[in-house]
């Protein structure tokens, strides 16, 4: 096989992230074929199944982007919920009303606002008609410097508050990262943030696929400039409905999900990720991502630091005035902050969030979930305990902290 068909296979595989959809063909089940069901449903029609009250308000970035972001209207402090990579505001409804975070901070009495990123299902259109390589032109680092300030400036806009707690979970934390390291005035507009299973550094990372990708990585790159391929992992109702079949641990093929989940996320046991919410949760991901931010994460393990965007030598000089693209300074983030992380996390390994932990400056809380527990990357919004080990610990937080109780309007 020519190294050109290899890499059109290593290509064919990062953009799918899904090696097993092609054994078995899909075929709608009739318990998917019921349009109530949850798997058929969007962000704004989960949350009015379970009766409770929604907004949709549309945030626009400095340089045009259109964001849907989904409010569960309370009277309390404003909250806001930043979804991880290739994700969406559906992560944080997937498990319904007794085990979501969005649904039980709203019933403990806080204003929910979800985020949606740039690109994803809910976030793909720009005030301007740009073509798609310009469209698609960002990673992380966009989502931290444009889409997180002016989501937190049109949230405590329209509640006239000083404050907002914000709560991020893996690329979450990183867009958080970011936009505090490099806008330090936004600092002061949030209260405390709440960091569940942390990513700036890649150094350790487990993810057993990773060195290879990195070290392709320039021939993924000139692929997708010459294939023009921009987008990845992108929403897609046949196939996400496929993952609702094959994630259904009843069914004599779950071993497809299982083999899939564990190659991807380390998942050994798919009753650690709910299993009755299993099809619903996977028919909504994944949502669409740029294929930049993907080939971000890549420069972030191959370089061993947590920097902005690498472009080559050339570019860089243009950009940054220097060779190598700026480390980002996250020492002189001054929010307190509450970290949650797991011993066997992936993509949050423990050596990685150590060295994070000894950078950042105002950390109050350091939760490490024991090794003994295999407690996944994913589980810290889709699993089964996490109300035990991620949701119940956080409210109680925000009470301990008086979030509640503080009356901080402008």
């Amino acid at each position: 096989m020519r190294f050109v068909h290899v890499i059109d296979m290593v290509i064919f595989l990062l953009l799918s992230m899904d090696i097993t959809c092609f054994l078995v063909k899909f075929n709608v089940d009739d318990e998917t074929r019921n349009r109530k069901s949850d798997i058929y449903l969007d962000s704004i029609q989960l949350i009015e199944r379970y009766n409770y009250p929604v907004e949709s308000h549309v945030v626009l970035t400095e340089d045009g982007y259109l964001l849907n972001t989904f409010r569960i209207p309370r009277n309390g402090p404003p909250v806001l919920l930043v979804h991880g990579i290739g994700d969406s505001s559906d992560s944080w409804l997937v498990l319904g009303p007794t085990s979501s975070l969005s649904f039980m901070l709203a019933d403990a009495g806080f204003d929910v606002w979800i985020y949606n990123a740039r690109g994803n299902r809910y976030s793909k259109k720009h005030v301007n008609a740009v073509p798609p390589q310009e469209f698609w032109d960002f990673s992380f680092e966009e989502m931290g410097t444009l889409d997180m300030p002016a989501t937190i400036d049109y949230i405590l806009e329209r509640t006239n508050m000083k404050r907002l707690t914000y709560i991020g979970y893996s690329q979450g934390t990183t867009a958080f990262f970011i936009m505090c390291s490099t806008k330090p005035e936004y600092n002061d507009k949030i209260n405390h943030a709440i960091l569940l299973a942390p990513v700036a550094w890649l150094t350790h990372t487990k993810y057993p696929f990773i060195a290879f990708f990195n070290q392709i990585l320039s021939d993924l790159m000139e692929f997708s400039e010459k294939r023009h391929v921009y987008e990845v992992f992108t929403f897609n109702k046949k196939n996400n409905f496929y993952h609702a079949k094959v994630c259904n641990t009843t069914a004599s093929y779950s071993f497809l999900c299982h083999i899939e989940l564990y190659l991807n996320f380390g998942v050994r046991n798919l009753l650690d990720l709910s299993p009755e919410r299993l099809p619903v949760i996977t028919s909504h991901i994944p949502a669409g991502v740029s294929v930049k931010t993907f080939f971000h994460f890549l420069q972030l393990y191959g370089s061993k630091r947590f920097q902005r965007f690498d472009y080559g030598m050339n570019k860089n000089r243009q950009i940054y005035s220097s060779l190598i693209p700026p480390e980002f300074n996250v020492s002189s983030i001054t929010v307190p902050s509450s970290l949650f992380v797991s011993e066997i996390d992936w993509f949050s390994d423990e050596k990685d969030t150590n060295f994070l932990k000894n950078k950042l400056k105002y950390i109050e809380r350091f939760n490490v979930i024991n090794k003994s527990n295999q407690f996944t990357h994913l589980e810290f919004v889709y699993g089964t305990r996490v109300k035990e080990f991620i949701n119940k610990p956080v409210i109680n937080i925000l009470k301990e902290l008086k979030i509640l109780d503080t009356i901080d309007i402008r």
